[in-house]
């Protein structure tokens, strides 16, 4: 009995000897194991890129930039993940295509992120955030008297007329309160009292202040006080409404917004975001495989309007100095663009990560503002 439980006693030492050991080669091996996966190449990514200036530019020397190419390489860096460009010339069906089937890890350009693409492939976070622009042809410049009458329209003209009927009105008011106790700033005869009356407005208005005409009396002080903050507004006003008169007189189409849309001659890019926003508008549009055949299109008079990018566009006018067409103030349906990659794709935290990392920096702002401009976006 007393031999049995010895024999008994030494199995289960034995035992336990063989599972500490045996829990010891486990501890020991998962550690290198795991070392070995962390310094194991990453693999190399094959990234589909579709020429869009200035998103996704290639110079003849093969050399890649752009504003999506540059934040690329940044994430590129962070993650430490080797890459191959794959260039769809001019083949966005195609791109699409290969991202919905996973025969390219991701792609890069000016990609748009709608509820149509969501439902076939993921996309990153946003990294952009525009919209479309309007681009119409403009008169040619001519003499500085040409230029000067095309600022005469009826909404400038309006502005100035209700400024001069305040300017009349105020000074008229403070004359009236100030002429018994302050004849020697406003006189006390009614035209010289209004005009002096006037000219304190007028200065007071443009905040020139010459201080030759003062309210004493506190009701004209009053006055005064409210006219300067209304000035204010009054000024901002009239300096928007120049600037639009302006943009509006030099156009040649007519188009002066959204607005005027419907009924004109349209020109944009089939399959394109601004083909599908007008579609949804109900109006009409014309469509043109690339953007560079409906500006085109648009200079030769066939069309009154292009709807496409706005960054598209106007990086199109500055880089070819186009000085005949020129983009309207307002942006139309506004949206973020994104990095598309295939759905599910074990990439899209790492490179989330990275993105949201290189979005930060102050260098991606001023990538931004060297692409597409302040202005822009």
């Amino acid at each position: 009995m007393t031999c049995s439980l010895r024999t008994w006693l030494a199995a289960s030492i034995s035992a336990l000897r063989l599972f500490v050991i045996f829990l010891a080669v486990i501890t020991m091996q998962t550690p290198l194991h795991a070392q070995m996966l962390n310094h194991e190449p990453a693999r190399k990514l094959i990234v589909g890129a579709l020429r869009l200036p200035p998103f996704v530019m290639r110079g003849d020397d093969g050399k890649w930039t752009g504003l999506t190419i540059e934040l690329w390489e940044q994430i590129a860096a962070e993650t430490k993940r080797p890459f191959e460009l794959r260039e769809f010339d001019y083949d966005e069906e195609g791109l699409i295509k290969a991202v919905k089937a996973g025969e390219i890890d991701l792609s890069i350009g000016a990609i748009p992120v709608t509820a149509e693409g969501e439902a076939t492939f993921d996309f990153s976070h946003p990294y952009f955030a525009s919209g479309l622009g309007i681009a119409v042809k403009t008169e040619p410049q001519g003499s500085i008297l040409a230029s000067l009458s095309s600022l005469l329209t009826s909404q400038l003209l309006g502005t100035v007329g209700i400024l001069l009927m305040a300017l009349v009105s105020v000074g008229a008011l403070v004359w009236l309160l100030e002429r018994k106790r302050n004849a020697q700033s406003f006189h006390s005869h009614p035209v010289k009292g209004i005009g002096d009356g006037v000219w304190w407005a007028a200065v007071t208005m443009t905040t020139t202040g010459y201080g030759d005409k003062t309210p004493i009396t506190a009701p004209g002080r009053a006055v005064a006080l409210l006219w300067m903050f209304a000035s204010i507004f009054g000024i901002a006003m009239f300096s928007a409404t120049l600037a639009s008169s302006f943009v509006v007189g030099k156009l040649k189409s007519g188009i002066t917004g959204p607005a005027d849309l419907p009924g004109a001659r349209i020109g944009v890019v089939g399959g394109s975001g601004g083909e599908q926003w007008l579609s949804a508008q109900g109006i009409a549009s014309r469509s043109y495989p690339f953007v560079i055949q409906a500006v085109r299109a648009l200079q030769r008079g066939d069309l009154d309007a292009v709807v496409f990018e706005r960054a598209v566009l106007g990086h199109m006018i500055k880089t070819y100095d186009w000085k005949d067409l020129q983009i309207l103030p307002q942006t139309v349906a506004i949206r973020d663009y994104a990095i598309a990659l295939p759905t599910g794709s074990a990439l899209r935290e790492e490179i989330n990560r990275a993105l949201l990392t290189v979005v930060q920096r102050r260098e991606w702002r001023d990538t931004v503002q060297k692409h597409v401009g302040a202005k822009d976006f």
